[in-house]
């Protein structure tokens, strides 16, 4: 009891020192910053409506919070955005290790699409939010695009998995392009996809087999190169195959995996 008052404590404490501020009001006139960029789907299509918004962000570890919203943007008919402000002398700097973090928090909301339709998050399972932490100087313009792309699907036959001793596995997933660029190894090191953005993958433990004989139907990205990764563990022997597959768009296409 005595342990559960306590973190009530903290938290109370924690949520008194919690501080929001909104610039989007002021005006920038020189040594602006500008963020701008293009939000597309499969085939450069463009996406419209999809929320953006920059922070700059403080905060001591259980101690205090505070932010200040730099500016908002909505992409247009033609998937572009664009946002210009200024950043302070205190706000070139940042850091997101430690207990004391300082750092610029760039979000995008893609809650206005149909995630039966598009891929919205890094894992196809998760949220339909995407933030990250990009370092920004003053006076300087960054290309910030996003990718978006289309959801489709394959079917994947894993067949004749019969598990011997404990670990034995037969799994599927798929990798594609996703995310925001432009290019850089941090977006993609091991540029499997040769994509300017970064990849995303169907997860794992997601299409297991646990019988003889089962068919998938496994998250993939239309109008574009996918990786589709068999992965085996038999008789203790780990193995992977990568099959690399262009999905175009009405396919039917099937695969056959034996274990």
């Amino acid at each position: 009891m005595g342990k559960i008052v306590f973190l009530l404590f903290i938290l109370a404490a924690f949520m008194g020192c919690v501080k929001e501020e909104d610039e989007t009001g002021l005006v920038c006139t020189s040594g602006c910053t500008t963020v701008s960029g293009h939000i597309i789907t499969s085939g450069n299509a463009p996406l419209k409506g999809v929320k953006l918004q920059l922070k700059y962000i403080k905060e001591h570890y259980l101690a205090s919070y505070h932010s200040w919203l730099k500016r908002e943007a909505t992409t247009d008919a033609n998937g572009y955005y664009s946002m210009s402000f200024n950043i302070k002398d205190d706000e070139v700097q940042s850091s997101k290790w430690g207990q004391y973090s300082y750092y610029f928090e760039f979000g995008v909301d893609f809650s206005n699409l149909d995630p039966d339709k598009y891929f919205l998050s890094y894992d196809s399972y998760t949220s339909d939010f995407y933030h990250t932490s990009p370092s920004l100087k003053q006076d300087t313009t960054y290309n910030i695009s996003f990718y978006m792309p289309a959801k489709d699907y394959v079917t994947v036959h894993l067949n004749n998995f019969k598990s011997v001793q404990e670990g034995d596995h037969f799994e599927v997933q798929t990798f594609f392009p996703w995310g925001w660029g432009p290019k850089s190894d941090e977006n993609d090191g091991s540029n499997l996809l040769n994509t300017e953005y970064g990849i995303s993958s169907s997860g794992y433990d997601h299409f297991v087999a646990e019988s003889g004989n089962q068919a998938f139907r496994v998250p993939v990205a239309r109008n574009d190169t996918n990786i589709v990764r068999i992965i085996k563990m038999k008789n203790g022997v780990a193995s992977s195959e990568d099959l690399k597959l262009f999905v175009p768009k009405d396919n039917n296409i099937e695969l056959s995996f034996e274990y």
